[in-house]
């Protein structure tokens, strides 16, 4: 059940590009299952993903010909078992895998599948003739354009340590709501721990945050802990007349409302009708009362606000998501020229922001990507067609750093 389970959500994420969080999410509604089962196909799935570059090209020698979809993910999944995940044994991972084979597509492709992957488990081959780039593309299963571009951003020694914490599981974050409750009345509970970033930061020993009576009851919010740190970026006071560009999931918009004590306003928008009722599900448990949101595109705000109207702007800009792929794998796969659209999209964004600023205010502009060509680059062109901003401080958390997502964060100043 748990295999057939794990291979249905990874052909789903296959054949139609769904998001993994929200298609294992579904598949958890849909079936009664205890907690070890969430966890070896929550582990299965992530692991097979995270790790697909990798699997591909062990499989690849024992592939005399195309195999479609069903076949590719099962042997590929069974394969991530073998490798990485050492305390089941190689026949029960075949024998498992052969019967899911049988059952669905019939005695030929179970033999076929049994016959692959007794041939991948004994003979792997080797990474020693590749360039140290490609090696590290293949072991830590990151697209070769990626790996070049970040080591001509950052240097091949630092890529590595990105690689590789982007392969490593993510740590479960919350964010204290300092409206209803304060960190160290959470902190009698031994489950919660201390951040070691943000000021309110909490990490949860236990299952799934969501599920907590101190989030059911709004005291807590899930935010990885480097995500805390752009709403002070901005330092938004009580009664400060604030411009949230784009809202959604609505936790930086929150943490903006409890830092200025649920006092003031903020307007916050996103592009997309169907994320509105999340944000307000969330201003609700939180009981977050000064935010006024609404759906429409950011990139023309200026044609519904008269110039110098915000003290304060935050523009957390959509972006490549570079910086948390230990959460969204499935980030690797996309096309490197979708980050051009991206980028286009971040300077309508900041041109946007600027005349609905007030002289003397301020903009943090902060993405969830290490992409400088996304960060400082696009502060610099912004700052070069408009000399009266300045930045003010600016700050990059790679992902290894603090074992949390890798981030951008620019505090800028109208003069």
């Amino acid at each position: 059940m748990d295999r057939l389970i794990a291979l249905e959500i990874l052909l789903k994420y296959k054949q139609e590009k769904s998001y993994l969080n929200l298609t294992i999410n579904s598949y958890f509604q849909k079936y009664e299952l205890s907690r070890s089962q969430k966890d070896f196909i929550t582990r299965v799935v992530y692991g097979t993903v995270q790790n697909q570059i990798y699997l591909e090209y062990v499989l690849k020698p024992h592939l005399k010909t195309r195999v479609k979809s069903y076949e590719k993910m099962l042997l590929l999944m069974s394969l991530y078992q073998h490798l990485m995940m050492d305390a089941i044994p190689d026949y029960a991972i075949i024998n498992e895998a052969v019967n899911l084979a049988k059952k669905k597509k019939g005695i030929r492709t179970s033999q076929f599948i049994n016959a692959v992957l007794k041939q991948a488990f004994l003979n792997q081959p080797s990474l020693e003739e590749l360039s140290k780039e490609e090696r590290l593309s293949i072991e830590t299963s990151h697209p070769l354009w990626m790996v070049k571009m970040l080591c001509k951003q950052y240097a091949y020694s630092t890529t590595k340590k990105i690689c590789q914490a982007n392969n490593e599981p993510p740590l479960k974050c919350a964010r204290v709501n300092t409206l209803l409750t304060s960190q160290d009345e959470l902190l009698k509970d031994e489950l919660w721990q201390k951040g070691k970033l943000a000021k309110d930061a909490l990490y949860y020993q236990g299952g799934n945050i969501a599920y907590t009576k101190e989030f059911q009851e709004g005291l807590v919010t899930i935010q990885d802990e480097s995500s805390q740190l752009v709403a002070p970026y901005l330092s938004p006071k009580p009664g400060d007349y604030v411009l949230d560009m784009c809202a959604a999931p609505g936790s930086k918009t929150t943490h903006l409302a409890a830092l200025m004590h649920n006092q003031g306003k903020i307007d916050a928008y996103d592009l997309y009708e169907h994320k509105i009722p999340l944000i307000q599900q969330q201003l609700t448990r939180l009981q977050v009362s000064i935010v006024d949101v609404k759906a429409y595109d950011s990139t023309k705000l200026i044609e519904l606000y008269p110039p110098l109207t915000f003290d304060k702007i935050l523009l957390d800009a959509p972006c490549s998501g570079l910086g948390v792929l230990a959460r969204k794998p499935e980030i690797k796969y996309h096309e490197s020229n979708a980050m051009d659209e991206i980028i286009r999209i971040q300077q309508k964004l900041l041109e946007n922001a600027y005349p609905l600023l007030k002289n003397g205010g301020n903009i943090v502009y902060s993405t969830c990507t290490i992409n400088k060509k996304e960060n400082e680059k696009q502060i610099q062109a912004f700052i070069k067609r408009h000399p009266d901003m300045k930045v003010i401080k600016e700050q990059t958390i790679l992902p290894f750093e603090y074992h949390s997502d890798g981030f951008y964060m620019c505090l800028l100043e109208k003069e």
